[in-house]
């Protein structure tokens, strides 16, 4: 298998182009996709077919997901400086609509678990307009068109006190080092989409930052494997996922930072075939 995974972030609208919005930038690509004869298959699927548990799929396979959940990946919302932005569920939407695929478009949300550390990023990071809430969480789910995965407990994020991590160190994951403090930030927050967003996609996490580890890919991810609380972990270092990636450092395309143009991510493509 050669299978790229995309990941966007919504609340990346620094403007109205392609290369400053990424919800321009994910309604292009998508397009963009569907046209040019992609499968875009749910990441539950890629990972099932990776591990051997789950059927085989199309040569020409993408994943996509979006990291943080904000509220942008679900609501269309009315940015104060660049207007109305429509949702990156809602872009699915659309496409799906327009569209004479046989599949519809898929995407995986990677959340932040903890409301008290979502309200604190919302009020220090966005507008404090509370769009970092969960509301949304089981109606995307519904839509069959969204999974909601682990995006840790609380980012151990700069703007969050306190943060889980045990001494308090934050603003990079490298540093969730123990036992301790890896069960804080990702089985809690397994543990609580569990309750909150129950959904295949609960058993992925996704890396804040993109950082991590000897300890989490060599020693804490693997130890769980048995019984597993995370099926598979997702980085942002770029490259294609194979049979050959780590399961617990599996690669991602980041839009704005492995590709910010159009023809950019066809180059991208290109080499993943």
């Amino acid at each position: 298998m050669r299978t790229p995974i995309l990941a966007y972030h919504a609340l990346n609208v620094h403007g109205r182009d392609y290369g400053n919005n990424d919800h321009i930038a994910f309604r292009e690509d998508l397009a963009s996709l569907v046209k040019t004869g992609w499968h875009i298959a749910p990441l539950f699927d890629v990972v099932s077919a990776y591990l051997g548990m789950g059927a085989a799929l199309p040569k020409k396979t993408i994943a996509i997901t979006f990291d943080d959940g904000t509220d942008f990946d679900f609501h269309d919302l009315a940015h104060p400086e660049f207007g109305v932005q429509r949702s990156m569920l809602n872009i699915m939407r659309d496409q799906s609509a327009s569209s004479k695929a046989d599949t519809k478009p898929h995407a995986t949300s990677f959340v932040i678990a903890s409301p008290d550390a979502r309200t604190q990023m919302d009020q220090t990071c966005i507008l404090g307009k509370g769009w970092m809430g969960e509301a949304w969480w089981s109606d995307a789910i519904a839509s069959d068109l969204m999974s909601i995965a682990n995006h840790s407990w609380d980012h151990n994020h700069e703007a969050v006190t306190p943060v889980a991590q045990r001494e308090q160190m934050k603003g990079n994951f490298r540093c969730i080092d123990s036992r301790e403090d890896a069960d804080a930030e990702i089985r809690a927050a397994a543990e609580y989409l569990n309750r909150a967003a129950p959904n295949p996609g609960t058993k992925f996490f996704a890396y804040p930052y993109g950082d991590t580890n000897d300890y989490l890919i060599q020693e804490y991810l693997p130890a769980q494997a048995a019984n597993p609380f995370v099926l598979a972990a997702f980085g942002t270092q770029g490259g294609v996922m194979t049979e050959a990636s780590n399961r617990w450092h599996l690669p991602r395309y980041v839009c704005g930072f492995h590709w910010k143009t159009p023809e950019a991510l066809a180059d991208l493509l290109r080499d993943a075939e």
